[in-house]
């Protein structure tokens, strides 16, 4: 749901730089909305496959891709947008548009944890429609539900890696928003594998990273990769880390080679464009986060500093507080997986923890 990244793929190159910026991110913000606009259109998936794109509350990502698969007694969905009466009738008219009714759909699938992709999952259960989710998702239920849940273990990480209080009080201040709905145990908990009561050759991957209950759904008959947000076609997903034991990134770069081991024609993800060239765009994610990685071991240099202080150099412009809290997230997750990999040192203090590299001068 959440990025924290401009990219422009011109080149395969990511502006970290930019002379007047905020100038410049402004200009970015208006045209990515105009593109946004531009690109609502259904994709044409043939194999029986139907997509909408539906809005979303806020501007980037301005849409969320769902999509229906064809099966022998009914329509397999893929995720759903956020909660509201307001979606809930957008989608309805959509669906209407191209033939297809909820009475068609006999199981909707969220691809992970996230209230643009599932938040509606209550509304269509109630229309007697089976919802899954992947087998730990009830492990996360009530923290999706209450934020406050999801924010506590983060408020103590974040005061011992040296956060500001008014970090600390921002946490605090943060609700579960009305658009995320409320969620209880879903119909039918998924495993890895090929999707049970299905005639078709659905086969379910997971691939957690940018969410512990992320998965990606692979359509053999049609050789086409429904991503979620695990993989993207112009940004980087956010990739959290909520506690010191959790090495998210490892996660999610584990599932990046799993994904690219698989036979494989094209990507539908969970936002933007299909991705023609997927082995290609799965290298560029991957080389993105092992820059990143390079980088932050680069500004540590010689130097001990906490995870803050890695935040600051890492992210220099100012950031709102939801941004905030994501680069605190990614650069944490970053660093954890480089302490796993050697390259960085974790030094525990009594008052705020200090990161430094294993290659000191």
């Amino acid at each position: 749901m959440f990025y924290i990244e401009l990219e422009c793929n011109h080149a395969n190159k990511t502006f970290d730089n930019c002379f007047s910026f905020d100038r410049f991110t402004n200009t970015c913000r208006f045209w990515r909305l105009v593109i946004n606009i531009l690109k609502l259109k259904n994709f044409n998936l043939e194999h029986g496959i139907t997509h909408i794109p539906l809005e979303l509350p806020w501007n980037s990502p301005g849409f969320v891709n769902v999509y229906f698969i064809e099966d022998s007694n009914g329509l397999v969905m893929i995720d759903c947008g956020v909660d509201g009466n307001e979606y809930l009738k957008l989608l309805e008219s959509k669906m209407a548009s191209i033939g297809i009714s909820f009475g068609d759909v006999k199981l909707l699938i969220g691809t992970h944890m996230h209230s643009d992709h599932i938040g509606l999952s209550s509304t269509i259960r109630d229309k007697g429609i089976p919802f899954a989710l992947y087998k730990n998702s009830v492990d996360f239920i009530k923290g999706y539900n209450d934020w406050s849940i999801r924010f506590k273990q983060l408020k103590i990480y974040a005061k011992k890696e040296g956060a500001p209080k008014s970090f600390l009080n921002d946490l605090d201040q943060i609700e579960t928003p009305e658009f995320a709905g409320k969620i209880s145990k879903p119909e039918v908990l998924l495993d890895e594998g090929k999707l049970k009561d299905s005639d078709r050759n659905i086969e379910i991957i997971f691939t957690p990273g940018h969410d512990r209950t992320e998965i990606s759904i692979l359509d053999n008959p049609s050789k086409i990769l429904f991503s979620g947000d695990h993989i993207l076609p112009k940004i980087t997903p956010f990739i959290p880390l909520e506690d010191e034991k959790d090495d998210m990134l490892e996660k999610y770069t584990s599932s990046l080679d799993k994904v690219y081991n698989l036979e494989q024609k094209l990507i539908a993800p969970g936002h933007g464009s299909l991705i023609e060239n997927p082995y290609s765009r799965i290298e560029q994610m991957k080389l993105h986060h092992k820059k990143r990685s390079d980088k932050i071991i680069k500004l540590i240099g010689n130097s001990q500093l906490s995870g803050w202080e890695v935040v600051n150099l890492l992210f220099p412009r100012k950031l709102d507080s939801l941004n905030l809290r994501l680069a605190f997230q990614e650069t944490m997750a970053h660093l954890k997986y480089l302490e796993n990999n050697k390259k960085v040192n974790h030094i525990v203090g009594e008052k705020v923890n200090l990161w430094e590299s294993t290659k000191r001068a």
